[in-house]
């Protein structure tokens, strides 16, 4: 493992804790006889290709499941007419090119009317608005309307409890968080064994064929001072001196999905309740123990102590906006039929 120093991006890249297969917690052993909701989880990169390195994860379903369409309005002032099929014909849609300076004329216009033109009302403008309507008791109408700001990407917070009851879940539990913990997080720039790239230079030298020694003394032919250097590594931009990264590789995404299973053991199941949009995981938060108290399982040969409770919660947001069309392929898509949350 490689030497880690504070104030330092650790540029290593790991892999997922199970590269294949299927992931399940809560649908097997003492659960086997039960009919139970399942989500179900398959990750891809950030360009939507499926990872293959990764497993399937199942868990078991904790009490509620939440979705919510949010759809964002603002208060807006100065909007003139009402809806119109054809706004060119209203009233007021020479209005949209004048912008605020027709309100104006017009607040003007109402208060010398309702003022009959007399005193300061009449020389301070449209600034003695406040002064009008405190005087009149009456309110000049702003014009003021919703406008809509477009919908906004929808948000799930899933909150697993585990509690294994054998050695084989307990594993099967650390391998998920780890899993999840692993797909949210980003990936740094030097990868163990790449090799320095050039400018179409091949001459290049590849560091898994060299020593620390060799390394320091490539860098004296080059004349670095103090170990700083800039070069390329898988295509990212990496700054020698600080092992700092100039670019980052973006997290792995997901979808999730809703299932009814029996005796779970990989992708069959009764019926699909559910299915994501990709998402990303904005979060992931880890609470071990319960009741203020942590309890682990008796060590095995492999001296690992496994907690006997974990819940994990997985906050992800959709990346493509609900429209219409979007939950019209919901109700149509493939496995769609007997699909009963929304």
């Amino acid at each position: 493992m490689a030497d880690q120093y504070p104030f330092r991006i650790n540029q290593g890249v790991s892999g997922y804790p199970v590269t294949s297969g299927n992931l399940i917690f809560g649908a097997q052993d003492s659960h086997k006889d039960f009919v139970t909701p399942m989500a179900r989880f398959e990750f891809f990169d950030a360009f939507a290709s499926v990872k293959s390195d990764a497993a399937i994860v199942f868990i078991r379903m904790g009490g509620t499941f939440n979705t919510t369409l949010s759809n964002g309005y603002s208060e807006s002032q100065n909007i003139f007419g009402a809806p119109d099929a054809n706004p060119s014909e209203s009233v007021f849609s020479a209005l949209k090119t004048t912008g605020n300076a027709t309100l104006e004329a017009i607040l003007k216009q109402v208060k010398f009317a309702a003022s009959g033109a007399q005193g300061f009302i009449q020389s301070a403008g449209l600034g003695g608005k406040s002064q009008y309507e405190f005087i009149t008791k009456r309110f000049l109408n702003n014009f003021q309307q919703l406008i809509y700001q477009g919908p906004t990407f929808r948000r799930f917070t899933l909150p697993f409890t585990m509690r294994p009851t054998s050695l084989s879940e307990a594993e099967k539990m650390i391998d998920i968080v780890n899993t999840f913990r692993f797909a949210s997080s980003p990936r740094g720039g030097i990868v163990t064994g790449d090799v320095f790239e050039g400018a179409g230079d091949d001459s290049v030298p590849d560091l898994r064929e060299k020593t620390p020694e060799q390394i320091a003394q490539i860098k004296a032919d080059a004349k670095i001072q103090g170990g700083d250097i800039a070069f390329l590594v898988g295509g990212n931009l990496i700054g020698g001196g600080l092992d700092s990264a100039f670019s980052l590789g973006y997290p792995d995404t997901c979808k999730f999905k809703l299932l009814l299973q029996k005796n779970a053991t990989g992708d069959t199941s009764l019926t699909e309740l559910f299915t994501s949009e990709f998402c990303v995981i904005e979060n992931v938060a880890v609470d071990y123990g319960s009741q203020n108290k942590m309890v682990f399982f008796s060590s095995g040969a492999d001296k690992k102590y496994y907690p006997s409770e974990v819940t994990v919660t997985i906050n992800l947001r959709e990346t493509s906006l609900p429209t219409t069309g979007t939950l019209g392929n919901e109700r149509t898509s493939i496995n769609s039929e007997y699909r009963t949350i929304f």
